[in-house]
């Protein structure tokens, strides 16, 4: 049988822009992370590899403080923002 599962837990999460790499930089916790110039492909490595990313993609921090890619339309979709 299919079950379906939601997530309930929040997560921490950055929207990449071109105006905000240094904030980006420091919410990666020095995670190895290349950022280009405005408009073009970006790298960070995490234990699964290099992920590549794009300006206004989102990067989510998981509980042991990694951060991984998250396409803008797959999060904008998934998530919804929690005011605390």
């Amino acid at each position: 049988m299919i079950k379906k599962y939601v997530k309930t837990t929040p997560v921490e999460a950055l929207q990449v822009t071109p105006f905000n790499y240094h904030e980006v930089r420091e919410f990666a916790n020095n995670q190895n992370i290349s950022l280009k110039d405005m408009g073009l492909f970006h790298n960070i490595e995490t234990i699964e590899g290099q992920m590549e990313f794009k300006d206004f993609d989102y990067l989510i921090k998981n509980p042991t403080g990694e951060c991984y890619v998250c396409n803008r339309d797959i999060f904008e979709k998934t998530y919804e923002e929690v005011n605390e």
